[in-house]
């Protein structure tokens, strides 16, 4: 790595369900494996790796390993102040990680004392312009990562200037499945994600909206929507409106092992959403050998139309009706598709394949900074 003995990673948290959690999650047990065990000094491997949370503490069933962790408890002050702490010494054997760019004018501080600077996009908080003291830091990096080639496009379209960065695709991983806690049902289209109004881009409104098409060719079909979030109020007034309430169900928050369970029971997956920077749920869906339905954008890199799962617009309402009806009339479609999407998590979508990834495109970086 090129001199690097340190590793400081900057993220909003890492204890949540959100993505940018599992992310970074993955990011630190993805640093791990360069870390020696049991040999302080080792040449050329890592020796620390601290990491510094806005928010959020460690759940107790997961653990950083070797990796010592810091909370904030949600002062940037109090975050500002560790890294002008940290910045009072010479940094040169420091490489910061930033994992939100909202946190990129923290790590300015250690780059002027010999830090590297390395940062990951995730996809909507890129999708906007830079603001000056965030490209200054940008500017500053060894190496920029992005979880798809889409959040990539994205970020140039919007931020022209970087069009000739050269930015680092890592497709993200998916965690070894949980115990599967059993459904009370099953035979449903799944969709999951935060119902929040921010997010109304995950496609929602648009499964909804199209249910009464579906019913007409499919009189049982269910949909059953997981998450939680200032919308949902907005959302099951629309079912009811729509007289919905027997097709269209809210399960809310759940666990770990009652997701993975509802994943197992579904008919598919269905989430045709416009603004994932990449998609988590379709790699969760596919471990579970569910066929995913998805829109055009990130989750084509992810979602092989025609293969594990289907690409339709979901502004095209007939045809994302259509699609819809035809997974639930062929069962044996959905579990072609399904086994495929096994097949692909298995051969590129595991922790240690985004763990080669994220090791590969630092190293390369590094040694030629």
């Amino acid at each position: 790595m090129n001199g690097i003995r340190e590793v400081l990673v900057l993220t909003p948290a890492i204890d949540g369900a959100d993505g940018i959690s599992e992310v970074s999650r993955q990011f630190v047990a993805a640093l791990e494996e360069l870390t020696p065990s049991g040999e302080p000094g080792t040449p050329g491997k890592i020796v620390t790796i601290d990491v510094w949370a806005l928010d959020g503490g460690i759940p107790p069933e997961r653990s950083l390993g070797r990796a010592t962790f810091r909370s904030a408890g949600g002062s940037r002050t109090r975050l500002s102040a560790w890294v002008l702490a940290r910045a009072r010494s010479a940094s040169d054997g420091l490489l910061v990680v930033v994992l939100h760019v909202h946190l990129a004018p923290l790590a300015l501080a250690l780059e002027m004392r010999g830090a590297r600077l390395a940062f990951f996009f995730h996809g909507i908080e890129v999708w906007q312009r830079m603001r000056a003291r965030e490209r200054r830091a940008l500017d500053r990096a060894t190496v920029l990562l992005a979880n798809s080639r889409w959040t990539v496009s994205r970020f140039k379209e919007i931020n022209p200037e970087y069009a000739a960065a050269d930015i680092r695709v890592c497709h993200l991983s998916v965690s070894p499945a949980a115990l599967a806690e059993p459904p009370i049902a099953s035979g449903y289209a799944l969709i999951v994600g935060r119902l929040a109004a921010s997010e109304r881009y995950k496609g929602h409104d648009a499964l909804i909206d199209v249910w009464p098409q579906v019913r007409r060719s499919v009189p049982s079909a269910e949909l059953l929507i997981v998450g939680e979030g200032n919308d949902r109020a907005r959302l099951e007034a629309l079912v009811a409106s729509l007289g919905l309430t027997d097709a269209v169900k809210f399960a809310g928050r759940v666990s770990t092992s009652a997701l993975e369970g509802l994943y197992r029971a579904a008919a598919f997956f269905a989430m045709p959403s416009v603004g994932e920077g990449f998609g988590l749920a379709y790699l969760e869906a596919m471990r579970a050998g569910k066929a995913c339905v998805a829109a055009p954008g990130a989750a084509a890199e992810i979602v092989e139309d025609g293969v594990t799962g289907i690409i339709v617009d979901p502004v095209r309402r007939d045809a994302l009706a259509a699609t819809l009806i035809r997974l639930f009339q062929e069962p044996h479609t959905c579990a072609a598709m399904g086994r495929a999407g096994q097949a692909r998590v298995r051969a590129e979508f595991e922790t240690r394949h985004f763990a080669g990834r994220v090791i590969s495109e630092l190293s390369a970086a590094l040694v030629h900074a």
